[in-house]
């Protein structure tokens, strides 16, 4: 019943009766339900181990088709989540920039697209930087470990510490070689895109309608999506998807000593000196 709830996006009324329980009885049944999965949180959404690095950073350099991207580690990016809002006195906290009411899904996967961390819970409103700053991730600052890099998108800031988030370039008076690098980095963070596809087209109680339950439950379902959706990466259990496009946000300014911008030069060096190399040999080939 309740995974037939999380699939259909249906209200509880029409749940019971596809069913032929009441309406109070089908409630209480998933929530019965989302509680017990949401305590497979910790065993199901979690860090990779340090052996497992290597593997990871080379498939995202595939991803990239550039070795520069070879420390690698995962790719971090947000979502809206459509719910009704109930809250007289904080409802304009929850309206994002799109003028709906919705809650901030952020989620960093690896390169299989499973979701390795995820913050859940903060108002639409939210910028994904302010998100970021405010999650258990930024504030232990131990993953990605010394030596390795996560990828963002162009709402968040490039950082050194205190983690290594690497973003693109702004579009601003671009060399051949940052553009080239900008392209390449889009592609090995297109597998963040394309989980948050696969989430709209297995959960749609998330993306097509509102969530018509209160926000302590809204959390617990999309919770319970993310962990059930890594159990069905681990069983290659996939299906079709669309990913929508979605406008970029403007990136706010940190200090100085966290910006991560030096570092992003040598990795667009890196990639580029590989790129040259690459070219000839072909060319004397």
């Amino acid at each position: 019943m309740t995974l037939y709830w999380l699939a259909a996006g249906m209200s509880f009324r029409v749940l019971g009766n596809t069913f032929d329980v009441c309406r109070s009885v089908a409630f209480d049944v998933t929530s019965y339900i989302l509680d017990e999965i949401c305590l497979l949180m910790r065993h199901v959404i979690k860090l990779p181990e340090e052996a497992e690095l290597p593997h990871i950073g080379n498939r995202f350099a595939e991803m990239a088709d550039s070795p520069a991207f070879s420390q690698c580690c995962g790719a971090l990016d947000g979502c809206q989540v459509y719910f009704i809002c109930d809250d007289a006195e904080r409802h304009d906290e929850y309206i994002n920039r799109k003028l709906y009411y919705s809650i901030n899904l952020t989620g960093l996967v690896d390169h299989m697209g499973r979701f390795i961390d995820v913050c859940i819970g903060f108002p639409g409103s939210c910028h994904d930087m302010r998100v970021l700053r405010h999650s258990g991730l930024f504030r232990a600052g131990v993953y990605p470990p010394r030596g390795y890099f996560i990828i963002g998108d162009g709402g968040y800031q490039c950082l050194r510490k205190p983690i290594t988030l690497i973003t693109p370039y702004r579009n601003v008076n671009l060399t051949p070689d940052q553009l080239s690098f900008n392209f390449h980095l889009s592609k090995a963070r297109s597998v963040v895109e394309r989980t948050f596809g696969l989430l709209q087209a297995r959960f749609r109680v998330m993306y097509h309608r509102a969530l018509e339950v209160k926000f302590p439950k809204a959390v617990k379902v999309i919770t319970a999506a993310c962990v059930l959706h890594n159990i069905c990466i681990d069983a290659e259990d996939f299906v079709d998807y669309t990913v929508h496009p979605r406008r970029g946000q403007q990136i706010l300014r940190l200090r100085n000593e966290e910006a991560g911008e030096a570092y992003r030069n040598i990795l667009c060096l890196a990639h580029n000196v590989g790129r040259r190399q690459a070219l000839l040999e072909r060319q004397l080939d």
